[in-house]
């Protein structure tokens, strides 16, 4: 009977943490690193983040912030942060990481299910932003075009 009640709770609560960020939330309570292993902090100073879930659209992000100035994301207070969960271990340590190290911007990278509370589109990057704490836009964008003029 307790490793039922164990089950059932360990399943609310994984259904709880999965839910995606909505209009009107506040900043989630994740934690995150990025390719330094430095923290990264998402709080009140933040006012948007670009999430890209896969290969494809974090290839598009890169591509874009490599023509922005590199102090682009601290000037907008913005945090580029990267599914990186479903990348295989030998590749992200000897192959990725060091890539994104060469990055003059942070990276916060997603290793694991934490990456499930970012909405998400197939080959799109999220635009998250907030404003007085709380989600007041969400939206997908698709070309490098879409990306600088939300940081313009």
């Amino acid at each position: 009977m307790r490793k039922i009640i164990c089950l059932g709770l360990f399943l609310m609560a994984s259904q709880v943490m999965a839910k995606p960020l909505q209009v009107g939330d506040g900043y989630p309570t994740i934690q995150l690193k990025d390719q330094h292993d430095q923290a990264v902090v998402i709080n009140e100073q933040v006012q948007m983040i670009l999430f890209a879930a896969g290969k494809s659209s974090s290839e598009l992000m890169s591509k874009t912030l490599e023509a922005l100035p590199a102090n682009t994301l601290k000037d907008k207070k913005a945090l580029y942060v990267a599914d990186i969960s479903g990348m295989p271990g030998f590749i992200t340590k000897m192959v990725a990481i060091p890539r994104m190290q060469k990055m003059p911007y942070s990276i916060g990278l997603i290793r694991d299910e934490v990456g499930q509370v970012f909405p998400k589109k197939d080959s799109a990057i999220t635009i998250i932003r907030w404003q007085a704490g709380k989600i007041a836009d969400i939206r997908y964008v698709t070309t490098q075009e879409e990306i600088t003029k939300e940081l313009q």
